[in-house]
């Protein structure tokens, strides 16, 4: 009977260990049944405006659930996403009259800087990365709103801005050009340099990474810093699907990157996930909510929807990816 367990976990411990290491492939496998089954029941998922929106739109989230994916690696969480895209986007977009370039950097630059509290309040105040990002949810969601005083920024005047989001270069939508560049550049910094491995064996083993000489806080705030920067470069594709720039346009992005980047093989738990990965469940993921939005369903089932789809994800990585004892 003993032996019965013991094999039984064995081969538990098999199956997921098996998952695990052939996620991309497992993931791809979905989402090729994902489009296969989808298009027998909704014929128009296939067709080409159809998934070219889905891959603009995909590009958009998955640019938010790089980041998130990056600061899942060092073992912490980031829920101001969708606050940082939005105040990021006001600032830059104060700016507008100076040009769209000018305009572009701050945001940019806005992202960063805004990461960077993240990254110091976890680390220099050792306070819960769920509470400091919770907090700093409201904080900058509020002082977007302050700053325009929940008026929209209109974009008429902006072509570059509607370019990045609508645009198209031989053929391929820029959003998902930009995606795919990031996504590419970012893994092989992940892969090939130091701070990439450290980012990794942080996730991995806090205590083992701190005994080896890396400088923990650096890596995290790093980590905090480049989540930052892809909610910045996310919000521009955003808006220019609206023409216009609101202080509530990143609501709720923050769930969806952590949804996406946890498809996508991330492990809640720290050290261990791909962009890659990340990319593939971006796709997945857009092309679920596609589906739905094409059956008909209505706005508001279509939320609940989507909140249970991310439970159910969250669920099933958890159970797949115990965190380590």
């Amino acid at each position: 009977m003993e032996d019965m367990v013991i094999a039984n976990e064995m081969n538990k411990n098999n199956l997921r260990q098996a998952l695990l290491k052939n996620h991309t492939f497992i993931l791809f496998i979905i989402m090729a049944c994902v489009m296969i089954i989808g298009s027998i029941f909704v014929p128009s998922l296939m067709q080409k405006d159809n998934l070219l929106n889905v891959l603009r739109l995909a590009s958009i989230v998955g640019l938010a659930a790089i980041g998130s994916t990056v600061v899942l690696l060092v073992g912490e969480i980031d829920l101001s996403i969708g606050s940082i895209m939005s105040l990021s986007l006001v600032t830059g977009g104060l700016m507008v009259g100076y040009g769209s370039v000018p305009a572009l950097t701050v945001t940019c630059l806005t992202g960063i800087i805004l990461g960077i509290v993240n990254g110091v309040f976890v680390t220099k105040l050792k306070i819960n990365s769920l509470m400091v990002t919770l907090g700093t949810m409201s904080v900058f969601g509020g002082l977007a709103n302050v700053a325009t005083r929940g008026q929209s920024i209109f974009l008429y005047d902006s072509p570059l801005y509607l370019w990045l989001g609508r645009g198209y270069i031989g053929g391929i939508p820029v959003p998902v050009i930009i995606f795919l560049s990031v996504g590419i550049i970012l893994s092989l910094l992940l892969r090939f340099t130091k701070t990439g491995k450290e980012i990794y064996f942080t996730g991995a083993n806090k205590r083992a990474a701190w005994i080896s000489g890396i400088n923990i806080n650096k890596i995290k705030i790093t980590a905090y810093a480049v989540s930052g920067l892809t909610a910045a470069l996310a919000g521009p594709l955003l808006s220019s699907q609206t023409n216009r720039i609101t202080p509530i346009q990143g609501v709720g992005f923050e769930l969806s990157a952590i949804a996406v980047a946890v498809l996508g093989g991330t492990s809640l738990s720290g050290g261990k996930g791909t962009v890659i990965g990340t990319i593939l469940g971006a796709l997945t993921f857009q092309l679920l909510l596609n589906i739905l939005t094409l059956s008909g369903v209505g706005t508001y089932m279509e939320q609940v929807l989507k909140g249970f789809l991310l439970i159910v994800i969250v669920v099933v990585y958890q159970v797949v990816d115990k965190p380590r004892g």
